[in-house]
């Protein structure tokens, strides 16, 4: 299904999410292998403006995955910020920006990531009929693509070989996921020409490490901090001593992809003009989720757990714990390998080919987190 490479390489993109995890990643790689404007859909907030907000969001990126200082004078003179949310209708931008987004390539990015029922009626309005204010927007611009960015585990309790196709619902684990799935239904009944690209578990830049991200795989070793400083609070010590029971598919393979292997192919996929289709914007050669469950524990500061099958014989600590990161289980305990030949038969040698997370690789891209995490700690306790 390799599509046509005739695109126009000056063609707008506009993106939304565009300070995100991302779809900021997305907005860099966008200006290092397209030449057209890129228009970010950016909340203000506070008394910072949109085009602050994304600003400070790329400079701090661009060094942090150390690309060239040039693209500086790329953000300056390629990207625009204008106000909008997609929670509101036409995505609340004006008459007068909607007409100059005409004919682009959109990037829906923006998404809430909250997974837990009493956050519902948020993460629909956001996911859902944000979703839907987008496509409709997409529509009176006429855009050319629609690029909408989901998430492999829309496939939910499913297990074994994946491939990328139309989700069923009866297998989600959390009101997040089914959110992500009647989204995607609602871009392919827009009637909008779409491309549905799936990513799986989101990290930090393949060669830097670094993140903003507070989510997926740095969210396991935040609950896992959490639960280290509550066993500090009950007996000094005992983090280190105590040994716990957590339920995982210790043959399995969890799937982190970090960040600008992600952006790079969702560009390589619009780049080729890529058919309407799902992809799966996955690593693949994805670490074994027993040994990232054992980096995460132990740069968490606790012992290495004991792994076993199921929750039967836990003690009442196991399962506090195992409620704390209950989230994060369909992760662990059901193991998944995404098929990505939709990609390959697009890009061929040029899709991404992965990479390698063991032992000290996998312990950087922790640890990277964990230095952010203590040092925003610091810098509030210096500002209280």
């Amino acid at each position: 299904m390799l599509g046509s490479t005739n695109v126009n390489p000056k063609r707008t993109h506009v993106v939304t999410g565009g300070t995100g995890f991302v779809g900021s990643a997305l907005i860099l790689e966008l200006l290092q292998r397209t030449s057209g404007d890129i228009v970010a859909l950016v909340r203000p907030k506070g008394d910072r403006s949109p085009a602050q907000r994304l600003t400070e969001t790329l400079d701090e990126l661009i060094e942090g995955y150390a690309l060239p200082d040039s693209l500086r004078h790329e953000v300056a003179t390629r990207v625009v910020a204008i106000a909008g949310d997609i929670e509101t209708g036409n995505c609340g931008v004006s008459a007068f920006d909607t007409h100059a987004m005409r004919g682009a390539e959109f990037w829906h990015c923006a998404a809430s990531l909250q997974y837990q029922d009493r956050h519902r009626e948020q993460i629909e309005r956001t996911n859902v009929r944000g979703t839907a204010n987008v496509v409709q927007f997409a529509r009176e611009t006429r855009c050319a693509m629609f690029n909408m960015i989901s998430t492999a585990y829309v496939v939910g309790s499913r297990q074994g070989d994946i491939i990328a196709e139309a989700p069923d619902m009866a297998y989600v684990n959390n009101c997040y996921e089914r959110s992500k799935i009647m989204a995607e239904q609602q871009v392919l009944d827009s009637g909008l020409a779409a491309r549905i690209m799936r990513p799986s578990v989101v990290i930090g830049h393949s060669q830097t490490h670094y993140t903003t991200s507070t989510d997926g795989l740095y969210g396991f070793i935040r609950n896992l901090t959490k639960f280290r400083n509550a066993l500090e609070r009950t007996q000094i010590g005992l983090s280190k001593t105590l040994s716990v029971s957590i339920e995982v598919d210790t043959d399995g393979l969890i799937d982190f992809v970090p960040v600008d292997l992600v952006v790079r192919d969702a560009v390589g996929l619009s780049n080729a003009n890529a058919d309407p289709d799902y992809y799966h914007l996955t690593n693949p050669t994805p670490p074994k989720i027993a040994d990232a469950v054992n980096a995460a524990f132990v740069l968490s500061g606790l012992r290495a757990p004991q792994f076993v099958g199921s929750r039967e014989h836990m003690t009442e600590v196991d399962l506090k714990l195992q409620q704390r990161i209950d989230f994060y289980s369909s992760y662990i305990i059901n193991p998944k390998r995404f098929d990505r030949s939709s990609v390959t038969a697009v890009l061929g040698e040029h899709a991404q080919s992965g990479r390698d997370l063991e032992g000290a690789e996998l312990h950087a891209f922790c640890n990277c987190f964990l230095h952010r995490l203590e040092g925003s700690k610091r810098t509030v306790a210096a500002v209280r």
